[in-house]
C-alpha cells in the first residue's frame, strides 16, 4: 500500500483550518467538466440568497447579483431558477462499481479528502433537496435516494482500500454511519450551520475505532488525517 504518495495537488482546506485536502478524484476524470464546474461555482455563490429567501422569495435578479452576473448572463447557464436551484441533486450518481480509488495515492489520504469535500458540499445538498422538495420535482424521493447512496459509496470503497479484508456490506455500513454523523449535525442545528472541525473530529474519532489497529497503526492514522 502508498503510504505518503500525495498525488497531483494538494491545497489548504478553506473549511476546516490546518487541515490540507487532496484533490479527491471518485470520478476517474482529472478535472470536472468546465461547464459543470461553473456552474457549481454559481450555485455556492447563490446559496445564501436561497437558504435566507427559499426558492419562491429568491429573485433571478438577487441571485445574478450574487453570482456577479446580469440576469440574463445566468440563463447562459441555467434554463430556469428551478434549474438552478437543484441543479447539484440533478446529476448523475457513482454507485460502488463506478467510484475510482487511484493506486496511485494512499486510500487513507482519499478517506480523508473526501471527508472534507463532504463536509463543504454537504450544505449546498441539502438546500438543493430542500428547494427540490418544495418544488415537488418529479423523482424526488429517487434523487434523496440516488445522492445518499453516492456518499454511501464513496466511503465505503476507500474505507475497504484502507482496510483490506472489510465486506462491501461492513463498508458500506460503516459509511452509513459517516453519512448519519454528517447530516444529523446538519439536522441537529435547524438551520445552524455545524462547526465543521467539530464535526470532522466526531467523524474522525469513530474513523480511529474502526481502522486502529485492526489496519492501520495510531501514529499514521493521526498524521494522516491531520493533513500531515
Amino acid at each position: 500500500m502508498p503510504e505518503d504518495r500525495v498525488g497531483p495537488k494538494r491545497a489548504t482546506s478553506p473549511f476546516v483550518k490546518g487541515v490540507s485536502e487532496l484533490e479527491v478524484r471518485p470520478w476517474r476524470t482529472s478535472a470536472q467538466e468546465p461547464l459543470d464546474r461553473r456552474r457549481r461555482e454559481l450555485y455556492k455563490l447563490a446559496a445564501p440568497v436561497f437558504r435566507e429567501h427559499g426558492y419562491r422569495g429568491a429573485t433571478i435578479k438577487a441571485l445574478a447579483h450574487a453570482c456577479h452576473l446580469a440576469p440574463a448572463g445566468l440563463y447562459h447557464y441555467f434554463a430556469s431558477k428551478a434549474a438552478f436551484a437543484t441543479y447539484v441533486v440533478r446529476q448523475p450518481h457513482l454507485d460502488w462499481r463506478s467510484v475510482y480509488v487511484d493506486p496511485a495515492i494512499d486510500p487513507l489520504r482519499q478517506l480523508s479528502g473526501f471527508l472534507d469535500l463532504a463536509i463543504l458540499e454537504l450544505p449546498d445538498f441539502l438546500l438543493a433537496l430542500d428547494m427540490a422538495e418544495e418544488l415537488q420535482l418529479a423523482g424526488i424521493m429517487r434523487i434523496r435516494r440516488a445522492m445518499f447512496a453516492e456518499g454511501e459509496a464513496v466511503f465505503g470503497r476507500y474505507l475497504a482500500a484502507v482496510r483490506p479484508g472489510l465486506t462491501p456490506d461492513a463498508a458500506r455500513e460503516l459509511a452509513r454511519l459517516i453519512l448519519t454523523l454528517l447530516v444529523g449535525s446538519h439536522e441537529i442545528g435547524h438551520g445552524v450551520e455545524p462547526d465543521a472541525a467539530a464535526m470532522r473530529d466526531r467523524i474522525v474519532r469513530v474513523l480511529r475505532a474502526e481502522l486502529v489497529p485492526v489496519a492501520l497503526d495510531s501514529a499514521r492514522f493521526d498524521r494522516v488525517m491531520a493533513g500531515r
